[in-house]
Protein backbone atom coordinates (compact mmCIF):
# COMPACT_ATOMS: atom_id res chain seq x y z
CA UNK A 1 0.00 0.00 0.00
CA UNK A 2 2.85 2.41 0.83
CA UNK A 3 4.47 1.70 -2.56
CA UNK A 4 1.20 2.53 -4.33
CA UNK A 5 0.78 5.86 -2.55
CA UNK A 6 4.46 6.71 -3.05
CA UNK A 7 4.08 6.00 -6.77
CA UNK A 8 0.95 8.17 -7.04
CA UNK A 9 2.64 10.98 -5.11
CA UNK A 10 5.63 10.79 -7.42
CA UNK A 11 3.35 11.26 -10.43
CA UNK A 12 1.48 14.26 -9.05
CA UNK A 13 3.79 16.10 -6.64
CA UNK A 14 6.60 18.47 -7.52
CA UNK A 15 10.00 16.90 -6.90
CA UNK A 16 11.56 18.22 -3.70
CA UNK A 17 13.52 17.13 -0.65
CA UNK A 18 10.33 17.18 1.42
CA UNK A 19 8.47 14.69 -0.80
CA UNK A 20 8.72 11.15 0.54
CA UNK A 21 8.52 9.62 -2.94
CA UNK A 22 11.64 11.53 -4.02
CA UNK A 23 13.71 10.37 -1.04
CA UNK A 24 12.80 6.68 -0.95
CA UNK A 25 15.20 4.73 -3.16
CA UNK A 26 13.84 1.86 -5.24
CA UNK A 27 16.97 1.50 -7.36
CA UNK A 28 17.81 -2.11 -6.49
CA UNK A 29 14.20 -3.28 -6.68
CA UNK A 30 13.86 -1.86 -10.19
CA UNK A 31 16.65 -4.10 -11.48
CA UNK A 32 15.37 -7.06 -9.50
CA UNK A 33 12.26 -7.10 -11.67
CA UNK A 34 14.48 -7.82 -14.71
CA UNK A 35 16.03 -10.95 -13.22
CA UNK A 36 13.13 -13.21 -14.20
CA UNK A 37 13.76 -12.57 -17.89
CA UNK A 38 17.41 -11.52 -18.36
CA UNK A 39 19.39 -11.96 -15.15
CA UNK A 40 22.89 -11.31 -16.48
CA UNK A 41 21.87 -8.17 -18.34
CA UNK A 42 20.18 -6.82 -15.21
CA UNK A 43 23.31 -7.49 -13.15
CA UNK A 44 25.63 -5.81 -15.64
CA UNK A 45 23.40 -2.77 -15.98
CA UNK A 46 22.97 -2.48 -12.21
CA UNK A 47 26.74 -2.61 -11.72
CA UNK A 48 27.33 0.14 -14.28
CA UNK A 49 24.65 2.41 -12.89
CA UNK A 50 25.22 2.01 -9.15
CA UNK A 51 28.81 3.26 -9.40
CA UNK A 52 27.49 6.55 -10.84
CA UNK A 53 24.96 7.22 -8.08
CA UNK A 54 25.21 10.25 -5.80
CA UNK A 55 24.64 8.67 -2.40
CA UNK A 56 24.37 11.88 -0.40
CA UNK A 57 21.14 12.86 1.31
CA UNK A 58 19.77 16.41 1.43
CA UNK A 59 20.95 18.49 4.38
CA UNK A 60 17.45 18.17 5.82
CA UNK A 61 18.04 14.46 6.44
CA UNK A 62 21.78 14.44 7.05
CA UNK A 63 22.64 11.36 9.12
CA UNK A 64 25.92 12.75 10.42
CA UNK A 65 24.56 14.66 13.43
CA UNK A 66 27.22 14.81 16.11
CA UNK A 67 26.70 13.23 19.54
CA UNK A 68 26.14 15.84 22.25
CA UNK A 69 27.52 15.51 25.80
CA UNK A 70 24.66 16.83 27.94
CA UNK A 71 26.20 16.32 31.38
CA UNK A 72 29.57 16.99 32.97
CA UNK A 73 31.65 13.82 32.80
CA UNK A 74 30.23 12.79 29.42
CA UNK A 75 32.58 12.63 26.44
CA UNK A 76 31.88 12.59 22.70
CA UNK A 77 34.45 10.99 20.40
CA UNK A 78 34.72 11.33 16.63
CA UNK A 79 37.24 9.48 14.50
CA UNK A 80 37.37 10.45 10.83
CA UNK A 81 38.94 7.74 8.69
CA UNK A 82 39.59 6.84 5.06
CA UNK A 83 39.38 3.24 3.90
CA UNK A 84 42.63 1.70 2.69
CA UNK A 85 40.91 -1.50 1.59
CA UNK A 86 37.29 -2.22 0.59
CA UNK A 87 34.60 -2.53 3.26
CA UNK A 88 31.86 -5.13 3.09
CA UNK A 89 28.96 -6.28 5.23
CA UNK A 90 26.36 -8.57 3.70
CA UNK A 91 22.91 -7.07 3.22
CA UNK A 92 20.05 -8.90 4.93
CA UNK A 93 17.53 -8.47 2.11
CA UNK A 94 16.25 -11.85 0.91
CA UNK A 95 16.18 -10.78 -2.78
CA UNK A 96 18.66 -8.65 -4.69
CA UNK A 97 19.82 -8.42 -8.28
CA UNK A 98 23.39 -9.27 -7.16
CA UNK A 99 24.39 -12.28 -5.08
CA UNK A 100 26.56 -10.41 -2.55
CA UNK A 101 25.13 -6.91 -2.00
CA UNK A 102 26.66 -4.58 0.56
CA UNK A 103 24.49 -3.68 3.54
CA UNK A 104 22.30 -0.64 2.90
CA UNK A 105 19.66 1.37 4.69
CA UNK A 106 16.20 0.11 3.75
CA UNK A 107 14.79 3.53 2.87
CA UNK A 108 17.58 5.52 1.22
CA UNK A 109 19.88 2.71 -0.01
CA UNK A 110 22.93 4.23 1.66
CA UNK A 111 25.71 1.80 2.63
CA UNK A 112 26.20 1.86 6.39
CA UNK A 113 27.72 0.09 9.36
CA UNK A 114 25.23 -0.23 12.19
CA UNK A 115 25.77 0.93 15.75
CA UNK A 116 25.34 -2.65 17.00
CA UNK A 117 28.14 -3.84 14.69
CA UNK A 118 30.46 -1.14 15.97
CA UNK A 119 29.66 -2.01 19.58
CA UNK A 120 30.35 -5.71 19.07
CA UNK A 121 33.67 -5.13 17.30
CA UNK A 122 34.79 -2.50 19.81
CA UNK A 123 34.07 -4.89 22.67
CA UNK A 124 36.14 -7.55 20.93
CA UNK A 125 38.99 -5.05 20.34
CA UNK A 126 38.92 -4.08 24.03
CA UNK A 127 39.11 -7.75 24.98
CA UNK A 128 42.13 -8.10 22.72
CA UNK A 129 43.65 -5.14 24.54
CA UNK A 130 43.10 -6.99 27.84
CA UNK A 131 44.74 -10.27 26.82
CA UNK A 132 42.04 -12.22 24.98
CA UNK A 133 44.53 -13.59 22.43
CA UNK A 134 46.71 -15.09 25.16
CA UNK A 135 43.64 -16.56 26.88
CA UNK A 136 42.49 -18.23 23.65
CA UNK A 137 45.96 -19.70 23.11
CA UNK A 138 45.92 -21.21 26.60
CA UNK A 139 42.35 -22.58 26.34
CA UNK A 140 42.44 -24.13 22.85
CA UNK A 141 40.53 -21.25 21.27
CA UNK A 142 37.70 -21.25 23.82
CA UNK A 143 36.37 -18.59 26.18
CA UNK A 144 36.20 -21.00 29.13
CA UNK A 145 37.38 -19.21 32.24
CA UNK A 146 37.35 -15.76 30.64
CA UNK A 147 36.16 -13.13 33.09
CA UNK A 148 35.13 -9.79 31.65
CA UNK A 149 37.26 -6.99 33.14
CA UNK A 150 35.40 -4.28 35.04
CA UNK A 151 36.39 -1.54 32.59
CA UNK A 152 34.89 -3.47 29.66
CA UNK A 153 31.69 -4.18 31.62
CA UNK A 154 31.50 -0.48 32.42
CA UNK A 155 31.72 0.47 28.74
CA UNK A 156 29.59 -2.25 27.14
CA UNK A 157 27.43 -3.70 29.90
CA UNK A 158 26.62 -7.35 30.48
CA UNK A 159 24.22 -9.78 28.89
CA UNK A 160 20.92 -10.50 30.62
CA UNK A 161 21.93 -14.13 30.98
CA UNK A 162 25.33 -13.30 32.52
CA UNK A 163 24.18 -11.72 35.77
CA UNK A 164 21.04 -11.31 37.83
CA UNK A 165 21.32 -7.54 37.52
CA UNK A 166 21.44 -6.25 33.94
CA UNK A 167 23.81 -3.32 33.44
CA UNK A 168 23.73 -1.17 30.34
CA UNK A 169 27.12 0.03 29.19
CA UNK A 170 28.18 3.66 29.35
CA UNK A 171 29.41 3.73 25.74
CA UNK A 172 26.89 4.54 23.00
CA UNK A 173 27.76 3.92 19.35
CA UNK A 174 26.35 5.62 16.26
CA UNK A 175 26.11 4.21 12.72
CA UNK A 176 28.65 5.12 10.06
CA UNK A 177 27.35 6.12 6.62
CA UNK A 178 29.22 5.84 3.33
CA UNK A 179 28.54 7.58 0.02
CA UNK A 180 30.18 5.31 -2.56
CA UNK A 181 29.62 1.80 -3.91
CA UNK A 182 32.05 -0.28 -5.95
CA UNK A 183 32.75 -3.91 -6.80
CA UNK A 184 35.55 -6.34 -5.95
CA UNK A 185 36.29 -9.91 -7.04
CA UNK A 186 37.54 -12.69 -4.77
CA UNK A 187 38.79 -15.78 -6.57
CA UNK A 188 39.01 -18.80 -4.21
CA UNK A 189 41.83 -21.20 -5.10
CA UNK A 190 41.75 -24.97 -5.15
CA UNK A 191 44.54 -26.13 -2.81
CA UNK A 192 45.33 -29.22 -4.85
CA UNK A 193 45.49 -27.57 -8.28
CA UNK A 194 46.56 -24.12 -6.97
CA UNK A 195 44.23 -22.50 -9.46
CA UNK A 196 41.18 -20.31 -9.20
CA UNK A 197 37.82 -22.03 -8.97
CA UNK A 198 34.93 -19.61 -9.42
CA UNK A 199 35.42 -15.81 -9.12
CA UNK A 200 32.93 -14.22 -6.71
CA UNK A 201 31.81 -10.62 -7.21
CA UNK A 202 31.09 -8.52 -4.11
CA UNK A 203 29.39 -5.16 -3.92
CA UNK A 204 31.53 -3.10 -1.52
CA UNK A 205 32.34 0.36 -0.26
CA UNK A 206 35.57 1.02 -2.21
CA UNK A 207 38.96 2.00 -0.82
CA UNK A 208 39.58 5.76 -0.40
CA UNK A 209 36.01 6.31 0.83
CA UNK A 210 35.79 8.38 4.01
CA UNK A 211 33.64 7.70 7.05
CA UNK A 212 33.19 8.84 10.64
CA UNK A 213 32.98 6.72 13.77
CA UNK A 214 30.99 8.57 16.46
CA UNK A 215 30.86 7.49 20.11
CA UNK A 216 29.33 8.97 23.24
CA UNK A 217 30.57 8.06 26.69
CA UNK A 218 27.52 8.79 28.85
CA UNK A 219 27.61 7.02 32.23
CA UNK A 220 24.69 7.23 34.63
CA UNK A 221 25.35 9.36 37.74
CA UNK A 222 27.51 7.33 40.11
CA UNK A 223 27.87 4.41 37.67
CA UNK A 224 31.67 4.53 37.53
CA UNK A 225 31.95 4.64 41.32
CA UNK A 226 29.57 1.69 41.79
CA UNK A 227 31.48 -0.38 39.25
CA UNK A 228 34.84 0.51 40.76
CA UNK A 229 36.38 2.18 37.70
CA UNK A 230 37.92 5.56 36.90
CA UNK A 231 36.52 7.13 33.68
CA UNK A 232 39.87 8.54 32.52
CA UNK A 233 41.54 5.14 32.95
CA UNK A 234 38.69 3.35 31.15
CA UNK A 235 38.76 5.71 28.16
CA UNK A 236 42.55 5.68 28.14
CA UNK A 237 42.30 1.95 27.34
CA UNK A 238 39.45 2.37 24.88
CA UNK A 239 41.33 4.76 22.58
CA UNK A 240 44.19 2.41 21.60
CA UNK A 241 41.73 -0.48 21.16
CA UNK A 242 39.68 1.72 18.82
CA UNK A 243 42.74 2.69 16.78
CA UNK A 244 43.88 -0.93 16.42
CA UNK A 245 40.41 -1.96 15.28
CA UNK A 246 40.45 0.62 12.49
CA UNK A 247 44.07 0.43 11.39
CA UNK A 248 45.16 -3.15 12.17
CA UNK A 249 42.34 -5.63 12.76
CA UNK A 250 39.80 -4.22 10.30
CA UNK A 251 36.06 -3.76 10.83
CA UNK A 252 34.61 -5.49 7.78
CA UNK A 253 33.51 -8.93 6.76
CA UNK A 254 36.29 -10.77 4.89
CA UNK A 255 38.90 -9.39 7.27
CA UNK A 256 41.10 -12.40 6.51
CA UNK A 257 41.35 -11.00 2.97
CA UNK A 258 42.50 -7.66 4.41
CA UNK A 259 39.22 -5.81 3.96
CA UNK A 260 38.01 -3.06 6.26
CA UNK A 261 41.35 -1.50 7.20
CA UNK A 262 41.45 2.30 7.37
CA UNK A 263 43.78 5.19 8.01
CA UNK A 264 42.82 7.73 10.66
CA UNK A 265 42.58 11.32 9.45
CA UNK A 266 41.29 13.10 12.55
CA UNK A 267 40.54 12.44 16.22
CA UNK A 268 38.10 14.80 17.94
CA UNK A 269 36.90 14.96 21.55
CA UNK A 270 34.21 17.07 23.19
CA UNK A 271 32.73 17.48 26.66
CA UNK A 272 29.87 19.66 27.87
CA UNK A 273 30.78 23.28 27.20
CA UNK A 274 34.26 22.57 25.83
CA UNK A 275 33.63 22.55 22.09
CA UNK A 276 35.33 20.07 19.78
CA UNK A 277 39.09 19.65 20.25
CA UNK A 278 41.27 17.84 17.72
CA UNK A 279 44.27 15.60 18.42
CA UNK A 280 46.73 14.59 15.71
CA UNK A 281 48.08 11.46 17.40
CA UNK A 282 46.93 8.86 19.89
CA UNK A 283 49.26 10.30 22.53
CA UNK A 284 47.76 13.77 22.04
CA UNK A 285 44.26 12.28 22.27
CA UNK A 286 45.08 10.68 25.63
CA UNK A 287 46.47 13.96 26.97
CA UNK A 288 43.42 15.85 25.73
CA UNK A 289 41.13 13.23 27.24
CA UNK A 290 42.65 13.64 30.70
CA UNK A 291 42.43 17.43 30.43
CA UNK A 292 38.79 17.51 29.30
CA UNK A 293 37.51 15.04 31.87
CA UNK A 294 39.57 16.75 34.57
CA UNK A 295 37.90 20.07 33.73
CA UNK A 296 34.49 18.40 33.66
CA UNK A 297 35.06 16.87 37.09
CA UNK A 298 35.88 20.29 38.46
CA UNK A 299 32.52 21.65 37.22
CA UNK A 300 30.47 18.94 38.96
Amino acid sequence: MFDLHAHLAEKSAKRSASAAADLVSRFGEAFLSWSTCDRNRARRHYQRQVEKLDLNLPDLLDHSERPKPLLAGWLAIEVVFKLRTPWYSKDDRPFHVRDNPVRKDRVFDLPFMSAASWKGLLRWACRMEDGLLEHLAEHEGGLDGWKEPSWILHLFGNGKEEDEIFSRGALHCFPTWFNKIGFEVINPHDRARRAGTQPILYEVVPASTSGTLSLLYAPMPGQARRQGVVPTEVLDRLLPALEKLLTRYGFSAKRTAGWGVAGIQARKLCTKGSGWKEAKTLAEAKTLLAKLLGEGKGKQ
